[in-house]
């Protein structure tokens, strides 16, 4: 399958890129509603450190910039069609659909947007969606070791479902042991990494503090001066004594355990006649203080070979409960930048885990003011997110205005959209609702549970298959194991795939009602072009679009390959594969 690309859209982008006091009673009620709209997490609410909602701070930020940016103005406000993809894929990973567009451009109401972004937050696809954002951020696509990658995102999802906070999150995912099953989904993190204190110090500097120490390992680091081998080593002694164990089960699981550390002691590669010494430290706070106890008197049982070490005071519950709190300003700023990167297409800071002084953010005075605005918020992911996406700058149009060259204005001024590539898992899962093979999906997922005996094996036996289909996306679109997501790179393999895939035949061939099926039955190519733009691209075609898909179509109406030419021309072009 190869039809080239006549009809696939280019983006028109250059740039990728005071009466008397009531009854008693009556002032009883309204302190009681007054103390709940307090505690309300809408647009309106106030920040104590903020004259009014932080959506709209954030704007006076962007705007009070533009001139370090050389810029007058900003691009106008996006339309709605391209307001609701964006914001649709951002918060649950996957396109609206059809019917969803065609709802969403003819509603009226002033407050739509507002109410879209609350449905969405709401909704258990911005769950699961945000499982596979934090599992990519935090495991970035490790193979399985001792956690499976669904029970990771089950724990995950459910996290976020409850709205739990990030720092609870951070908390959980540092000091799981993995003994309880319970809980043993959130030591992946650290199990999955065997527990190699190296690898975990140079995780949990990047990946929860915003700061790359690896460079830092064996000596001041020696380009970056903010970054120093005391650093590297403050950290290194919360982890030092944390081993894996294997589980007494029988099943050859293996959870961690503990041994009592209170210093490192380490020596500059340049200088190794000269010994220094740290307790347990986050960059530049003072070390903590660590209680010492008698000889033999350590553990709270002595650690054997049967027996578990596990010391009366942890240094890992330590830094559980000492990184992610607002106190640890690195650990509120680069989640805080972290998040809005998601959203706005890049962090204030970039690359994301190189904050230092010599890569100063692009907007200080917001970043601060963010960070310090979700701390206030108590981490509350869902409601940071809203305000994000409650502002200006996120609503932004990806067009420059007229007469203005997108090149002149840059990524870092927020001064217009954003390009955002697709990852491998809302690509495959706007694919699969682009051609409408949602269905078909389901009902492959439920016939590779046949043999399932109960329901617990019946779901490991959906995830497991769609995994497997998941991953042709995900070795293909995505990072190498161990590395950061990085930014959008097309490629000619990935092009290959888009054309030749025995899986993309599949679902553009007509079946179960799906898209090719249902534009087969129209007869006028006006109604073809209209239904495959809103269920692919999000908007409705063009004249000239409308036009191209009359000439494509001429004498070949309900013809199946003409109308198979017509959906891949739009699932391979630009225009789908990114957030714009």
């Amino acid at each position: 399958m190869n039809f080239g690309t006549d009809l696939a859209p280019a983006l028109p982008y250059p740039r990728l890129r005071s009466p008397a006091m009531p009854p008693a009673s009556l002032r009883r009620c309204v302190a009681l509603l007054l103390s709940a709209l307090a505690a309300w997490n809408g647009a309106a609410q106030k920040s104590s450190a903020l004259d009014g909602p932080l959506h709209v701070a954030i704007d006076r930020q962007i705007a009070a910039a533009l001139p370090k940016f050389k810029l007058k103005q900003t691009a106008e406000r996006a339309d709605d069609a391209e307001f609701l993809r964006r914001v649709t894929l951002d918060l649950t990973g996957v396109i609206p659909t059809a019917d969803e567009v065609r709802a969403f451009t003819a509603d009226k109401s002033p407050d739509k947007r507002t109410s879209l972004i609350d449905r969405l937050l709401a909704s258990d696809e911005y769950a699961r969606h945000l499982a596979v954002v934090f599992d990519v951020m935090l495991m970035e696509r490790r193979p399985d070791e001792h956690v499976t990658s669904s029970e990771w995102r089950d724990y995950l999802a459910a996290s976020f479902r409850q709205n739990k906070p990030l720092d609870a999150l951070i908390r959980e995912i540092l000091l799981s042991d993995g003994l309880d099953p319970a809980t043993r989904p959130a030591a992946k993190f650290v199990l999955d990494r065997d527990a190699v204190h190296d690898t975990l110090v140079r995780d949990i500097g990047r990946l929860f503090l915003g700061v790359d120490l690896q460079c830092a390992q064996c000596h001041d680091h020696p380009t970056v001066t903010d970054y120093r081998h005391l650093h590297y080593y403050g950290l290194h002694v919360f982890l030092a004594g944390t081993k894996l164990y294997r589980l007494p089960s029988g099943d050859k699981q293996m959870g961690l355990q503990e041994e009592v550390v209170r210093e490192a002691t380490f020596a500059s590669v340049f200088d190794p006649d000269v010994q220094n010494k740290t307790g347990p430290r986050l960059m530049d706070a003072p070390a903590m203080d660590v209680p010492t106890f008698k000889v033999g008197e350590e553990y709270v049982e002595k650690p054997s070979s049967k027996t578990r070490a596990v010391p009366k005071f942890s240094l890992r519950k330590a830094l559980a409960e000492s990184l992610p709190r607002s106190e640890t300003r690195e650990f509120s700023r680069n989640m805080a930048n972290r998040l809005w990167a998601h959203l706005m297409g890049r962090g204030l800071v970039q690359p994301l885990d190189m904050h230092h002084s010599a890569n100063p953010p692009s907007h200080p005075e917001l970043l601060a003011l963010l960070a310090d605005e979700f701390a206030a918020m108590k981490f509350d992911v869902r409601r940071f997110f809203r305000e994000i996406a409650l502002s200006d700058a996120y609503q932004r149009s990806s067009l420059a205005p007229p007469g203005v060259s997108p090149d002149a204005m840059p990524e870092e001024s927020y001064a217009l959209a954003n390009f955002k590539g697709l990852g491998p898992e809302p690509l495959f899962a706007s694919l699969i609702r682009a051609t409408g093979n949602e269905l078909t999906l389901e009902r492959q997922l439920d016939e590779a549970t046949k043999a399932a005996t109960d329901d617990a094996a019946r779901t490991k036996a959906r995830a497991a298959e769609r995994d497997k289909r998941v991953k042709e996306f995900t070795d293909l679109f995505g990072s190498s194991a161990g590395t950061p997501e990085g930014e959008f790179q097309a490629s000619l393999p990935q092009a290959l795939f888009l054309a030749n895939a025995e899986s993309i035949a599949v679902w553009l061939a007509p079946q179960h009602d799906n898209l090719t099926a249902r534009l087969q039955k129209r007869s006028q190519p006006e109604q073809i072009a209209e239904e495959a733009y809103l269920s692919i691209l999000s908007r409705s075609p063009t004249p000239e679009e409308v036009a191209a898909v009359q000439k494509h179509l001429s004498g070949k109406v309900g013809d199946v390959l003409a109308i198979e030419q017509l959906v891949w021309s739009l699932i391979a072009s630009s225009e789908f594969r990114l957030n714009h």
